[in-house]
């Protein structure tokens, strides 16, 4: 079996190699009808214009038969014009042809480039990979954050066929510690960036590479608490520990299964009740009090808010300050903010 590697790079220097075949068989296909044109305007004393129409028509043996030669040399002059157009044409469709199957073998290797520009970048493996599309799917369909394309990057062929994502993500293969990987999957322009590495190593590097390129805003899942402080100085903008915290999920889920229940409704926003945290302008300045009981009669539960720091639950007569975000509980079908 050829290795996958080989096979890629195989194709690569078929692309450059094709490409400039292309350009050199579309300047001859030019400079033949240049030519043709010339020794036909003689010959049948016409126009240029009238000479290369037909120069372009014969070559490409379409022969409409408005324009046709009288004299010898003028038939001599489309004879040939015949049969180079049949070659070098035929040689120009073919080129064209092997290019679009060329691009087809790419995608469907997750070889191609994508060129989006303010889209979401997931890279990584496993479940956290699939659970992360849909919940951004989600957000972006409720418009809870900005609609863009989601590019998946995996490690291998295999890990996307156990995925099954959805066919309007754009997946693509490839090594996420390589440059020209990132390159493709459109990192530079990239809005946001999110790592779900099985390697905490690992994750350090590409943020490293992610940030060098990038202005993306970067989130890491790892799995080990030492490693955070590492992320955090490499330039993630935040990162998460699962295990830590589904070790936690695991324990309470021992002694106060309900509140399992609560998180997994709350950080799900496909269903039941969705935590957010919203621009509300309108409660600056308002006491928590009457700002919870303003937004409570539009389905939303004012838990608290931001700005430098998390607060919850405030007092009832703090005054929310200018700025401020509400953090808020709602239901999960709620566009809200």
């Amino acid at each position: 079996m050829i290795p996958v590697p080989l096979v890629r790079r195989l194709i690569k220097v078929k692309v450059k190699v094709r490409r400039s075949k292309f350009l050199m068989i579309a300047i001859v296909v030019m400079l033949l009808a240049f030519v043709f044109s010339l020794f036909f305007m003689y010959f049948e004393k016409i126009n240029f214009f009238d000479a290369l129409y037909w120069a372009i028509i014969t070559m490409a043996t379409i022969g409409y038969g408005d324009v046709t030669p009288k004299s010898e040399g003028g038939k001599i002059v489309a004879m040939i014009a015949a049969v180079a157009g049949i070659s070098t044409f035929t040689a120009l469709i073919s080129l064209l042809a092997e290019s679009f199957i060329s691009s087809s073998i790419r995608r469907m290797m997750g070889m191609h480039k994508v060129n989006f520009k303010m889209h979401y970048v997931i890279i990584g493996e496993g479940g956290s990979v699939s659970s992360c599309v849909d919940e951004l799917k989600t957000a972006i369909s409720l418009g809870q954050t900005a609609n863009g394309e989601i590019v998946v990057l995996l490690p291998s062929e295999d890990e996307k066929k156990r995925l099954e994502l959805p066919d309007d993500v754009e997946v693509l293969i490839g090594d996420p510690t390589n440059k020209e990987t990132l390159y493709r999957a459109g990192i530079k322009n990239a809005s946001h960036v999110i790592l779900a590495l099985e390697d905490d190593s690992k994750s350090v590097f590409v943020t490293l590479l992610v940030k060098n390129i990038s202005k993306a805003q970067v989130f890491v899942e790892v799995l080990k608490d030492e490693s955070v402080e590492l992320l955090k100085q490499a330039g993630a903008d935040r990162v998460i520990i699962s295990r830590s915290l589904a070790g936690r999920l695991l324990a309470s889920a021992v002694f106060e299964p309900e509140a399992v229940d609560v998180i997994e409704d709350l950080t799900t926003s496909s269903r039941g009740y969705d935590i957010a945290v919203v621009d509300l302008p309108e409660i600056w300045g308002m006491e928590y009090r009457e700002a919870f009981e303003r937004l409570y009669s539009r389905g939303l539960f004012l838990i608290g808010y931001s700005k430098d720091h998390i607060k919850l639950m405030p007092r009832l007569d703090e005054v929310i300050p200018k700025g401020a975000r509400g953090i808020v509980i709602k239901g999960a079908a709620s566009s809200e903010g």
